[in-house]
């Protein structure tokens, strides 16, 4: 087949024809004369986006709106460098990179154009931002439920009483830093730098279960482990897997509020057990299994959340007889082992017998820093197989360099020196806050020095409105939670220690009793 060329010049509209042969497919090619005008164009010079980027990218939103016609010739290089004030390089890298995608073509001699092949759009107003009131709304199908709305915490400001959250400056950089290197440099970086198991490098995880053994009597192997992105990842796993729409699963009263929704969002119906001075009341477990149909049971036993409340023994031993008389799977979140202040550590349910009915997560999120996703599922190996084929597909796999630092952390016995030293950093700071609570705020406030984690759950005089003071204080520049999701029965809130100093702590507390007292 013959193309037809038609080339339109520039003083006249008789065009010139390049077709020997075979006439039945014409394509007519049209040179615009003058260059187009480009609308809007502008380079922020602050962005980390590099300038060429900034172009192309604006020049193919102007074709797609219909500003730019096919055909339209585009100012040449050394035109609109000047005009937006940028290195001609800039524009020459711009214009390569939008014709390697084929969004323009130059023809030599005669300029650079927008190209012939694309489909016609009609022009619409084109904007530099668009306004809240027009942006584009979800697909009227997607409907998710108010409860996923979750306000994130803050953490610009300078003084927090968080949720309880590790102090980054206590991570031994240093060693990370060399760790990290070793993971990029050292051994086949083809099978290091490649895709890997979903479950986890194995190396890692035969570490992860000679700690395990060592710290809380888990008698578990590499097989038993899924390495995951963190508590929250575990459980929903778990839950795809094992929950269907209408199933039953226990929680305590008060709960962590993520692992709630997961089990919303995956059909599950929530049954409330109460909570005591003990945390979980077992004895109301029993009644709940005994009118219900239960699936699974969450709980975090060794600090509750949000209370810190430990779980005895007798009632540990209760749960997993009543979870082995049922045949009901336990999901055993133990998000903060590593930081007990005690003389001796209650070892998790998961070191007791439970016939493979007791999945055990924990993560190294409270250990090194939230930024570093990487925790641990333990189970059954035959579940733990099953687990993983479903992470496959919604995460092809973890962050094999990472796992591979940590590796090296453990080898050199850095990570458990490094929990150690902050586990005694953060008991004196537990204990200044509990003494500042109870000099500043001992009237209007109740609560128990907790036997570890890295928050005091302080309960508030029923006067006090904690709304209101968690907005005031934002604005004196200290950020805590309301404690809003817990309920206005209880008038309670998690007050975060571990990641102040003991001078941001005074601060933090003197403006959270100005706040408080106004």
């Amino acid at each position: 087949m013959t193309t037809l060329v038609v080339r339109q010049c520039k003083y006249s509209r008789i065009q010139t024809l390049f077709a020997p042969g075979n006439k039945s497919h014409i394509k007519y090619r049209t040179f615009h004369p003058y260059p187009a005008m480009l609308k809007n164009l502008i380079i922020n010079r602050d962005a980390t986006l590099p300038h060429y980027r900034q172009l192309s990218d604006q020049i193919i939103d102007q074709i797609q709106q219909g500003y730019l016609q096919s055909g339209s010739r585009l100012p040449s290089t050394r035109q609109l460098s000047q005009q937006l004030g940028i290195h001609r390089k800039s524009v020459v890298h711009a214009y390569e990179a939008l014709a390697l995608q084929d969004w323009i073509y130059t023809a030599t001699g005669r300029g650079t154009f927008v190209s012939d092949d694309l489909p016609e759009t009609g022009a619409e107003p084109l904007l530099t931002s668009l306004p809240e009131s027009n942006a584009p709304s979800p697909p009227s199908d997607l409907h998710l439920p108010e409860y996923m709305n979750i306000d994130e915490s803050v953490t610009h400001l300078p003084y927090h009483l968080d949720d309880g959250l590790p102090d980054p400056r206590l991570i031994p950089f240093v060693e990370l830093e060399r760790a990290w290197k070793s993971a990029l440099r050292r051994g086949n970086q083809y099978h290091r730098l490649g895709y890997a198991s979903p479950q986890g490098i194995r190396p890692l995880r035969e570490a992860i279960a000679d700690y395990l053994s060592k710290t809380r009597g888990l008698m578990v192997t590499a097989d038993h482990i899924l390495l995951t992105r963190g508590v929250t990842h575990a459980f929903h796993l778990t839950l795809t897997a094992m929950l269907k729409p209408g199933d039953k699963v226990i929680v305590p009263e008060l709960n962590w509020a993520n692992g709630n929704n997961a089990i919303r969002f995956h059909g599950g119906e929530i049954l409330k057990a109460r909570i005591d001075e003990k945390g979980l009341d077992t004895e109301h477990v029993a009644k709940l299994m005994a009118q219900h149909k239960v699936r699974m049971i969450y709980l975090t036993p060794h600090h509750q959340y949000p209370t810190t409340l430990i779980m005895p023994a007798a009632r540990r031993i209760q749960l997993l007889e009543l979870a082995r008389a049922h045949g009901v799977y336990v999901f055993e979140d133990d998000y903060d082992f590593d930081f007990h202040y005690g003389n001796v550590p209650i070892m998790p349910l998961a070191s007791a017998r439970h016939d493979g009915l007791l999945l055990y997560a924990g993560s190294f999120t409270k250990a090194i820093s939230p930024a570093f996703r990487v925790g641990y599922l333990v189970g059954n190996p035959a579940l733990i197989s099953e687990l993983t084929k479903i992470r496959r597909i919604v995460d092809r796999q973890g962050d094999p360099t990472l796992e591979h630092a940590l590796l090296e952390l453990f080898r050199l016995d850095v990570l458990p020196r490094s929990l150690r030293r902050a586990r005694g950093v953060y008991q004196k700071r537990r204990d200044v806050l509990a003494r500042l609570l109870t000099a500043e705020l001992g009237e209007v406030a109740d609560f128990k020095v907790p036997d570890g984690g890295m928050a005091i759950w302080t309960r508030f005089r029923e006067d006090i409105d904690l709304e209101a003071a968690s907005k005031q204080a934002f604005h004196l520049g200290l950020s805590f939670s309301s404690g809003s999701q817990y309920g206005k029965e209880w008038n309670a809130t998690r007050l975060g220690f571990a990641s102040s100093t003991e001078a941001e702590l005074r601060e933090a507390v003197r403006i959270l009793s100005t706040c408080i007292a106004s």
